[in-house]
C-alpha cells in the first residue's frame, strides 16, 4: 500500500532536481546581468577627396564632433556624376570589435547597409566600406574609407550611421550628415521692355522662368544671354560675372589651400536696354571725309562682302547697311547693320584698307 506513494514522491523529486539543473545550466551565474552595450563610436575626423577621382584628402568642418545625439552636418566637395561619393573617417571605438555602416540617401529615401570589403581585395566597385588600419589602443583608432552607392550620386543629403559590436552586443551609432547641395546660382534680368533671356552650361538656368539652380557636380558655370526683339540690346553683366562678354563664366566655389571647398552661391544680373541709336534718313548726306595724314580716302569700302550693302554715315561715323547678314538696327532704317571690312577688289587682290572713324575707309598709298 505504501509502494506507490513512495515511487510518486521519488518521481517528483527527480523532476524538481532536473528543473533546478536546467535553471543552473541556463544561468551559470545566478544574479548576474547581461553585458552592457559598448559605447558608441566617436567620430574624430571626416575627410573627403581633393578631387572628383578620390585622389588626396582634405579635412572637412567641423573637424571634431561634439558629444550629441544629433547628426553632425558637413559640406562636401561636388563630385563628377560618374563617381560614387567617397569619404575617409577616423573613429575611436573598442578593439577588437566589428563595425556596421549604414547609409541613407535622404533625398531619395533609400537606406542600405554597406558590406565590409577586405583591404586589397578587388571586391565591389561601389557601395562598401573598408578598414584601412587600426591603432589597437583602448579604445582603438580606426581609419576607414566609405564608398557610397553610385545610386546616391546627385543626392543633396547623405546620412551615415556607424555602430560597433563587441561580444555580440551592438552599440548605439554615431551619425553624421553630408550636404552635396553644391553651389546655388541666382540670375536676375534687368530690362526696359520685358525682353532678354539667360541660359546656362551645364543646364539648370533658363531664365525666365527658371532663374535659380543648384549645381552639384561642377565648380563653374557659363551663362549666355540672348534677345528675341531686334530693338533690345545687351549692355553687360553685374554681380558674380562682370563685363559684357558672352558667354560669361561664373565661379561657384572658393578653394583655399588647406581648407575644403566652400560654395559661393553667387548671384548674377544680366542687363538689357532698348537701342538708343537714332534712325538715319536715307537722304542724309555724309560729311566730307576728314584728312588723315599719309592716307587716301576710299569712296566705297567692301561692306563685309555683302551684296547690295551701302555705306552710310551719322555723327558717330560711317557704317554699312545690308539686307542679308548682321543684326537689324534702327541705325540702318530697318536693314541689317553689317561689319565694314574696308577692302576693295583690285584685279583680284585685296589691298590694305582700314576703316577710320568718322571719315570712313582709307588706304595707305
Amino acid at each position: 500500500m505504501k509502494t506507490r506513494p513512495l515511487a510518486q514522491t521519488l518521481g517528483l523529486c527527480c523532476v524538481a532536481a532536473l528543473g533546478i539543473f536546467l535553471i543552473i545550466a541556463s544561468n551559470p551565474n545566478p544574479g548576474s546581468t547581461p553585458p552592457p552595450a559598448p559605447a558608441a563610436p566617436t567620430l574624430l575626423s571626416l575627410e573627403i577627396p581633393n578631387d572628383a577621382f578620390g585622389k588626396g584628402y582634405a579635412t572637412v568642418q567641423p573637424t571634431v564632433v561634439a558629444t550629441t545625439t544629433a547628426p553632425a552636418n558637413y559640406m562636401v566637395l561636388p563630385l563628377l556624376t560618374t563617381t560614387a561619393p567617397i569619404v575617409r573617417a577616423v573613429l575611436s571605438s573598442p578593439y577588437p570589435s566589428s563595425l556596421t555602416v549604414t547609409a541613407t540617401d535622404v533625398t531619395g529615401g533609400q537606406t542600405v547597409t554597406l558590406p565590409q570589403n577586405t583591404s586589397g581585395n578587388p571586391g565591389p566597385t561601389t557601395g562598401f566600406f573598408e578598414v584601412i588600419n587600426v591603432t589597437p589602443n583602448n579604445p582603438a583608432t580606426w581609419n576607414i574609407t566609405i564608398r557610397y552607392p553610385n545610386a546616391f550620386q546627385g543626392s543633396k543629403s547623405i546620412r551615415t550611421s556607424i555602430a560597433d559590436t563587441v561580444g555580440g552586443v551592438a552599440s548605439a551609432p554615431v551619425t553624421y550628415d553630408m550636404s552635396f547641395r553644391g553651389s546655388g546660382l541666382m540670375v536676375a534680368i534687368v530690362t526696359e521692355n520685358n525682353d532678354g533671356k539667360v541660359t546656362s552650361t551645364p543646364a539648370g538656368i533658363d531664365c525666365p522662368p527658371t532663374c535659380n539652380a543648384d549645381f552639384l557636380t561642377v565648380t563653374s558655370v557659363q551663362l549666355t544671354q540672348s534677345v528675341s526683339r531686334n530693338q533690345t540690346e545687351f549692355i553687360g553683366w553685374t554681380g558674380g560675372c562682370m563685363g559684357t562678354g558672352n558667354p560669361c563664366t561664373v565661379t561657384l566655389f572658393v578653394n583655399t589651400a588647406g581648407t575644403p571647398m566652400m560654395p559661393l552661391n553667387p548671384s548674377v544680373t544680366a542687363n538689357f536696354r532698348v537701342h538708343v541709336n537714332t534712325p538715319i534718313p536715307p537722304a542724309m548726306a555724309c560729311q566730307a571725309p576728314p584728312t588723315v595724314a599719309g592716307k587716301t580716302w576710299v569712296t566705297q569700302p567692301n561692306c563685309g562682302g555683302v551684296p547690295f550693302a551701302t555705306l552710310q554715315c551719322d555723327t558717330n561715323g560711317y557704317f554699312c547697311c545690308g539686307a542679308q547678314t548682321g543684326a537689324a538696327s534702327p541705325r540702318c532704317s530697318g536693314q541689317n547693320l553689317t561689319a565694314a571690312t574696308c577692302r576693295r577688289d583690285n584685279m583680284g587682290i585685296f589691298a590694305g584698307y582700314e576703316l577710320i572713324q568718322p571719315g570712313g575707309c582709307y588706304v595707305t598709298p
